[in-house]
């Protein structure tokens, strides 16, 4: 039985990255997980590279990395130089998502995003996926419940990002999405489901703008998300969320973009990207019309990369 050591910092993110991969890589096998969670702290500051000689230092002197791992994967910048030490210390292979910042030769493998434009020289050891990592999950008894009777109409869902680092959803945005949204067909079932970064702006002024039948899901309610995941036939999603985007490109299913005004240009390159490659369109227009792909399974392409390198 392998013995794989997953060390992420405190973001949902990174462990969702790590669970959806591992979920692809443990088919047919026997594997022992063990999580490690890095709490940030002031050490966590500095240069990932001067963190790995203090950590290094430290190890020295007191025994706190466990030994007897066989393959670790870690995400997030401050995990990085943990994976380092702990292959070091268990002469094992490692995998990071994301980029380390550091040492990036010493790593066995890198996975990073194709829409990154990081002056990273492309090598052996590095591997560029679309999106991110998608952590599918069925929805459960309880949704599947509470959520069988939303429409017997064919479902459209409306995936609401927000304002973050790369992105700003202004209101001239929500009221271009919501009015697009109010010209679809009645024959149609709409649902808005909001990130927690949607602002209380952008949800007021969806909720005062929308045609009184369409449904309104707060993200702090009962969440329906994988379910409409699972039973949506189209998908408007807003630009700005990688995650959204990549988990509605994973079914197969028409997935519309809507643009907003400021979005980071990284973020609008994978958009592109999907766009060249015929998993999205765009929502410029305010239309719906079926196309078929090959889903986006990133997880499975990847796992298979590691079980004939590792």
């Amino acid at each position: 039985m392998k013995r794989i050591l997953v060390i992420i910092d405190e973001k949902k993110s990174s462990l969702n990255q790590c669970n959806a991969l591992l979920s692809e890589y443990k088919k047919g096998r026997k594997i022992k997980v063990k999580y490690k969670v890095i709490s940030k702290r002031l050490i966590h500051y500095l240069p990932n590279l001067l963190i790995y000689y203090l950590l290094f230092f430290r190890s020295l002197f007191e025994k706190f990395f466990e030994n007897n791992y066989d393959f670790i994967i870690s995400c997030g910048r401050i995990s990085a130089p943990y994976s380092l030490l702990f292959k070091k210390k268990n002469k094992c292979q490692n995998l990071h998502i994301l980029d380390p910042y550091f040492l990036r030769k010493k790593f066995d493998l890198i996975i990073l995003p194709s829409h990154d434009t990081l002056s990273i020289s492309n090598s052996n050891n590095i591997i560029r996926i679309t999106g991110t990592f998608v952590n599918k999950r069925n929805p459960s008894k309880e949704e599947i419940l509470r959520f069988r009777n939303l429409s017997n109409k064919k479902i459209v869902t409306c995936f609401i990002g927000g304002d973050g680092k790369s992105s700003k959803f202004s209101e001239t945005n929500a009221i271009d999405c919501v009015r697009k949204i109010n010209r679809i067909s009645n024959e149609y079932c709409i649902v808005y489901c909001f990130s927690r970064r949607t602002s209380k702006t952008v949800k007021n002024i969806i909720e005062s703008n929308k045609k009184k039948e369409h449904l309104f899901f707060e993200y702090d309610s009962v969440n329906p998300y994988w379910y409409l995941i699972k039973k949506s036939e189209f998908f408007i999603v807003t630009e700005d969320s990688v995650s959204m985007i990549s988990d509605a490109t994973s079914t197969g299913k028409p997935v519309y973009i809507q643009e907003i005004d400021y979005v980071k240009a990284k973020i609008r390159n994978f958009v592109s990207i999907l766009e060249d490659k015929g998993f999205v369109r765009s929502f410029k227009n305010g239309e719906l019309k079926s196309w078929v792909y090959k889903p986006l399974d990133e997880s499975m392409r990847v796992s298979k990369i590691i079980k004939s390198t590792i």
